[in-house]
């Protein structure tokens, strides 16, 4: 069973009114899965997710993966007992010593992606966030016209118009003050992390990321999202979805202002960023 949602106030903005709700929020933790065979042990995998049925989780990436092949391929499956931190997030995966399985393999792969900091503990602080160049001010209010006009651009895109089946993520550039719509890179995958990463990377090149702007993001908004925001040095998200209470933490930790469910009239602020909204 999934944990109930986290609750945190923010600001509700539609048709010029501004209210202080409640607002449930999912949430979002890493979850690191250790294999053991014999006695030789290795990460298996880093991901984040909704808490709840995590046993599930662990047998079905295994299963997909293709290490095991039926329920019994697996001796036992527990939470860490060595008494670290938030090791409820870890999960222990004991397999059949005669299944045939390179543990070595996986410790290899688990060292090229471990970089992002995460280490399997819940709280933020343990997330090592990273900030790889400084943050560009962007100086525009956010209001509903605005708003509006981000949320229009993301369903222009070309491949979302004829498929439905993408992610789209755009930056509207910021230049003395006024931004500018008509020259906005926009980057379009299936996958929500490759477009902004796609996006992130022809900044790099164009600019090195230095131009400022408002990131604009056509689906929910997870930590990592906001922690590749973080890394690029974007100040402002936009997102047409919700964010998960991770990325809530993260973008307030660094004063990123954090926007989701961006409506044609209305939109939510998650952030303590209250002088950004227009009367």
């Amino acid at each position: 069973m999934a944990v109930s949602p986290s609750k945190i106030n923010r600001f509700k903005v539609q048709a010029g009114n501004i209210e202080l709700q409640e607002d449930p929020i999912a949430i979002e933790e890493p979850m690191l899965i250790r294999l053991l065979q014999g006695n030789t042990s290795a990460v298996f995998s880093l991901t984040m997710r909704t808490p709840g049925n995590d046993h599930e989780l662990a047998y079905g990436l295994l299963f997909s993966e293709g290490i095991i092949h039926k329920s019994l391929d697996v001796e036992s499956l527990k939470v860490s007992q060595d008494g670290q931190e938030s090791e409820e997030n870890i999960l222990e995966v004991r397999l059949r010593d005669d299944l045939p399985v390179d543990l070595d393999q996986f410790e290899r792969h688990y060292a090229s992606y471990s970089g992002c900091g995460l280490c399997g503990k819940t709280s933020l602080q343990a997330l090592e966030l990273k900030q790889s160049k400084d943050f560009k001010p962007v100086n525009s209010k956010l209001g509903n016209a605005l708003i509006q006009k981000l949320k229009g651009l993301l369903a222009e895109q070309p491949l979302f118009s004829q498929t439905g089946g993408v992610h789209a993520a755009g930056l509207i550039y910021e230049n003395a003050g006024e931004l500018c719509l008509a020259d906005s890179p926009f980057f379009e995958d299936v996958g929500r992390h490759n477009a902004l990463d796609k996006l992130i990377g022809h900044e790099l090149l164009t600019h090195d990321l230095a131009q400022p702007g408002i990131l604009v993001l056509s689906g929910r908004i997870g930590f990592e999202l906001v922690q590749k925001a973080i890394m690029a040095g974007f100040s402002i998200i936009v997102a047409l979805g919700a964010p998960s209470n991770l990325a809530i933490q993260a973008a307030n930790q660094f004063n990123v202002a954090l926007v989701g469910f961006a409506k044609d009239n209305s939109f939510n602020l998650y952030t303590a960023h209250r002088e950004l909204i227009t009367e």
